[in-house]
Order: structure tokens, then C-alpha cells, then sequence
């Protein structure tokens, strides 16, 4: 089912507009579209001056994605498809007069405008990732006799848990916690999550380190490398060594709240990666789940929430993350994103109770959800290790 796409017609080129200003616009851009589409082998028109590329334009961004991503200087025959990398009044003109289609990208915009080469690409090409049934078949392959599962999340609350003492089977973490060797030999996870198009999957320094982390932590553990289908497509391109590792589970809007089973090996996209992948993995492998570094978020926090310091990338680290995407922190209502959360939290796991599964609180947490479910209320969290 992943490895196919919904019928859409594909453009025989990319015209991006307008021409590029200077050699910032030029070196930001250029790297933008050699790590979204940089491997998909589609003419990549753009009119207009070059300058040479040199990494210390964009601080911000992976020096090796620096790169011409293929800029054509002819137009290409055929039907194209115009890119707007920057609004101008002449550029919206023409996205309204044009008879050909076009998406504006524009990463100051909107949140939600630099996504717009992830839903281009997933709409309009050929997945390089295995299909969802392969990946469904990857998971159930995990011996699991005892069907238990244990989910480790990246809260300050992950590094109190007696690792020692989890008797799961299926062991899941996420994100920054491939960085923590000693949590990783300790855990031996062998799922790791990962579902943000920005920490992940962009061009970023820290996205960058995040994905050779990733590599040398599926490597070492052999482990299964979880995504979702909405941002997985440049994987493959950017860390090939993950292509046999990769389970990738499609996204399917509306519907009932679930998790992939061979009938419908989709999910509905959530919030987190809690939400949207570990939890509901965990419920098609398993009958007794035990989530932990899920901590919450307090309400006198400014962001999403706190992560535990030892699973954490540094603040110069960050900071490249909120440089190369600054609409997609600008336009965030932390306070709304986490009352959402909780409830979509809550709803998975009734989903689940409901299938006579039970979800346990394992670890000190704000959430609601798991407070219920025997997680106690954070006080001062003693970090054991």
C-alpha cells in the first residue's frame, strides 16, 4: 500500500520562483531542495543568476546538503510545476493567473508552507521505501512471546526507569534517544521512532546529526526504524543505509483513531510520535504496554515540553533548528498543541482498553492519561544515572 500513490498527474519539471537575490537565497534554497527532492530525478528549472555555493552562507544548515540540487538553466519541455520559494506580489499574480499547478514554499510564510515539498513529492512520485505490508511484516516479526511492550520517550523521567528491570519484548524509543549509548545498551530497544518533518527530516545541523545518530543506533542494536509515510520519502535518499531498516506506516485522515493491522496497515496522524506511531505499534504487537519519558509539559513551560538534558542535543544545536524554520516556531500554540495531545492520548488508549489491552503509567508524568494510569505527579526528578 505505501509503495503506491494516489492517481495524480506528474509535472515533467519544477520551475522555481522568483530568480534568487544573492548567494544566502541562493545557498538556502539550493540546499532546501537537494535534501526534499534530491534524489527524485525531476528537471529543476531555475531562471535567473547563480553564485557559488559555500556552506558558511547558511550556519544553520548541514554543510554537505550544500549542494546544487540539479538547477537546470533551459527550460524544460513539457508541463511544469512552479515553486514559489519566496512571496512577491509578481509571484502570487502568477500563481493565480497560471493554467499550470503551483505550491509556494516559502519557509517565513506559514508552518505549514515548507511541508509543501513532502506532500508534492508524496502525491507525485514513486516511494523508495519498502511497502507497508513489508514493514508490518518487519514488526511482527519481533519475537514477543509474552506480548508486553515497553515505550521509552525522551523525558527527564526516562532516566530514572531501572532499565535493567523491563522484561518487554518489544522495546520502543524515539527521537533524541539514539544520542544516550549507555540508555541504548542498557534498553537494547529494537524499534526506534522518529515522525517530525523539521528535527528529522530537514536540512538542519541538527537534523543532520540526528540522522547519523539514528544510523549508528539502528546498526548497533539492529533495530527497526519506525517513520510515517507523510515525511519518510527523503530517507532513503539522505541515509541509504536505512533502507532495509526502514518500517514506514502510510497516514490516512479521518477515521477512528487505531493502529495498522494487515486489513488497514494505516494510522491517522496525531500529534506526537507518541500518538501517532510508538503507542500505536505497541497495541498491534502487544497486550500489557508500559510508556515511561513521557513526562508532559508543565504549565509554566514555553515550549512543547522539557526533555531529559543527558537525551537532548545542545542549545547551539537547536538554535540551527529554529534559524532554518522559523515560521514553524513562530506560528506554534505550545498550549493548544498540548491540550490536543492529551486528548488524542487518552482516546488511544481507551481504543485500546476497549480491545482488553492495558497501558501503564510507568514513570512520573503530567499527563493526564498516564496519571490515571498509575504515573505519579513529577516532583523533583532524581536522575539515577
Amino acid at each position: 500500500m505505501a509503495g503506491r500513490r494516489p492517481a495524480r498527474d506528474r509535472a515533467d519539471y519544477l520551475e522555481f520562483v522568483p530568480a534568487v537575490r544573492d548567494p544566502v537565497e541562493f545557498a538556502d534554497l539550493s540546499t532546501r531542495v537537494a535534501t526534499y527532492l534530491g534524489d527524485i530525478e525531476i528537471p529543476l528549472f531555475l531562471d535567473g543568476p547563480r553564485f557559488p555555493l559555500d556552506a558558511s552562507e547558511v550556519p544553520y544548515f548541514e554543510p554537505s546538503l550544500v549542494r546544487d540540487p540539479g538547477w537546470v538553466r533551459d527550460r524544460p519541455a513539457g508541463r511544469g510545476t512552479t515553486v514559489i520559494h519566496r512571496i512577491t506580489p509578481a509571484t502570487l499574480y502568477r500563481a493565480l493567473v497560471s493554467c499550470h499547478s503551483s505550491m509556494i514554499v516559502d519557509s517565513r510564510l506559514h508552518t505549514l508552507s515548507e511541508l509543501q515539498y513532502f506532500r508534492w513529492r508524496n502525491a507525485s512520485t514513486w516511494p523508495t521505501y519498502r511497502p507497508v505490508e513489508v514493514a508490518l511484516e518487519m514488526l511482527q516479526s519481533i519475537p514477543n512471546p509474552n506480548r508486553r511492550a515497553f515505550i521509552l520517550a525522551t523525558g527527564p523521567s526516562a532516566q530514572t526507569v531501572d532499565l535493567e528491570a523491563v522484561d518487554a519484548d518489544i522495546r520502543i524509543i524515539c527521537n533524541s534517544a539514539v544520542r544516550d549509548m549507555d540508555q541504548l545498551l542498557a534498553f537494547r530497544p529494537n524499534v526506534i521512532a522518529c515522525a517530525d518533518p523539521v528535527f528529522h527530516f530537514g536540512p538542519s545541523r541538527y537534523a543532520a546529526a540526528f540522522r547519523r545518530d539514528l544510523v549508528k543506533a539502528a546498526e548497533l542494536l539492529d533495530a527497526i526504524v519506525l517513520c510515517g509515510a507523510d515525511w519518510a520519502g527523503p530517507m532513503v535518499g539522505l541515509q541509504p543505509e536505512l533502507r532495509d531498516r526502514l518500517a514506514v506506516i502510510p497516514y490516512v485522515r479521518g477515521g477512528p483513531l487505531r493502529w495498522p493491522t494487515p486489513r488497514d496497515p494505516t494510522v491517522p496522524p496525531s500529534s506526537s510520535v507518541l500518538t501517532i506511531l510508538m503507542l500505536p505499534v505497541a497495541l498491534m504487537l502487544a497486550d500489557d504496554i508500559s510508556i515511561a519519558g513521557a513526562d508532559g509539559r508543565q504549565p509554566s513551560e514555553n515550549y512543547f515540553w522539557t526533555h531529559s538534558s543527558k537525551l537532548q542535543y545542545s542549545d547551539a544545536m537547536m538554535q540551527t533548528v529554529f534559524d532554518a524554520h522559523p515560521a514553524f516556531f513562530r506560528d506554534r500554540d505550545y498550549e493548544d498543541f498540548y491540550e490536543t495531545y492529551c486528548k488524542e492520548l487518552e482516546a488511544l488508549i481507551r481504543v485500546g482498553e476497549t480491545a482488553g489491552k492495558i497501558v501503564r503509567g510507568a514513570a512520573p508524568s503530567w499527563i493526564p492519561a498516564l496519571q490515571v494510569r498509575g504515573a505519579p505527579t513529577p516532583s523533583s526528578v532524581v536522575v539515577s544515572r
